[in-house]
């Protein structure tokens, strides 16, 4: 058998934790947006589950790969700069008054979407590949997957691979309502058009590495596809375009349709890719089990792929006289479909 991916590290949180395991680099605090620090937590814990910083060298070769929407800085210091310029004339003098008065000098600072990478990147003496990915509900799939063959390629032998995001501020959430979402803002509600927040870590490690230091294993990542719908062209269409790229993910990871346990779907409403989701998984997989856990989370975009992945790893309702295999779907609003195909180990 060839190299093999294992997952070793879990770190899942659904809410802010600004004073909570923090990175020691207590200069960034005032840097981190609400859904860094809600990584920075998810970050610390799947570090330490895996233990792979007691049994690692700094010889060894680790990467970092996240995926997030990542809200912006403050629109309010925008908008009150903006004020400044009101009748279609850009006032210079009174611009940079301004500017100098209602916006933070770490504004573009604080608006980078990548700044996690090297937040991270540093917490953990990570100093190889990495990327960051903004496909909204597809980002933190791609995460995991760009980890999964970096060490397919024997580029690392451990990735970090996370998905955050937090839209929970009024003026973020505006943004969203033109996909038909709203905020979770009391808490309540949860479903496919309810934005939640959350972040989720994973480990990936080199298998044999894994099993030398005697490492928990949760599962393994054994296939990967991607596919891209165009959400506006017909219906039938789109679900043969899906029902290609979910048999070009079983045949990478040398599965057969009936040996998928269940599929866990994205679920996303956004323009009736649930409908089209819903059928092109019926067609392949016809008995196999549906899921959907956004009724549980809410729709936490960035974040969603891993930690609807991590329940899938610490259900134990599954006959474990049946296979072990599933598959995660994971969906952006531009169409994008990142497909993972993983190994459940038996609890």
């Amino acid at each position: 058998m060839g190299k093999r991916v294992a997952i070793t590290g879990l770190g899942v949180s659904l809410k802010s934790a600004e004073n909570e395991k923090a990175f020691k680099n207590r200069k960034i605090k005032k840097l981190l947006s609400r859904g860094e620090k809600i990584f920075c937590r998810s970050a610390v814990d799947a570090v330490l589950d895996s233990g792979i910083l007691e049994a690692d060298t700094a010889n060894e070769k680790r990467g970092i790969f996240l995926g997030t929407t990542k809200e912006s800085s403050s629109r309010t210091e925008l908008l009150n700069v903006l004020k400044s310029i009101y009748d279609g004339e850009i006032r210079h003098k009174e611009f940079a008054e301004a500017v100098a008065e209602n916006m933070s000098p770490l504004f573009v600072i604080k608006s980078l979407p990548n700044a996690c990478l090297h937040y991270a990147a540093e917490e953990f003496g990570i100093r190889g590949s990495n990327s960051l990915f903004i496909t909204n509900g597809a980002a933190g799939s791609q995460a995991i997957a760009a980890a999964y063959h970096t060490i397919l390629r024997d580029d690392c032998i451990w990735c970090l691979a996370g998905g955050f995001d937090s839209h929970m501020d009024e003026e973020e959430a505006y943004n969203f309502k033109q996909y038909g979402f709203i905020a979770d803002i009391i808490g309540e509600e949860k479903s496919s058009e309810v934005l939640g927040e959350g972040a989720g870590t994973f480990i990936l490690e080199d298998y044999d590495h894994a099993v030398s230091r005697n490492a928990k294993i949760y599962g393994e990542i054994i296939g990967h596809g991607e596919t891209f719908l165009d959400l506006n062209q017909e219906e039938t269409e789109n679900i043969r375009i899906l029902k290609k790229g979910i048999c070009k993910s079983l045949a990478s990871a040398h599965e057969d349709v009936t040996n998928v346990a269940f599929v866990h779907a994205d679920g996303l409403t956004y323009k009736n890719y649930n409908v089209i989701e819903e059928k092109a998984i019926k067609d392949i997989f016809h008995d196999a089990p549906q899921i959907n856990s956004k009724n549980q989370f809410g729709n936490l975009l960035g974040a969603a792929p891993i930690v609807e992945i991590a329940e899938d790893l610490n259900k134990k309702e599954i006959d474990q006289n049946k296979s072990q295999v599933f598959m995660k779907l994971s969906a952006g609003f531009g169409g994008e479909v990142s497909i993972i195909v993983i190994r459940r180990n038996e609890l």
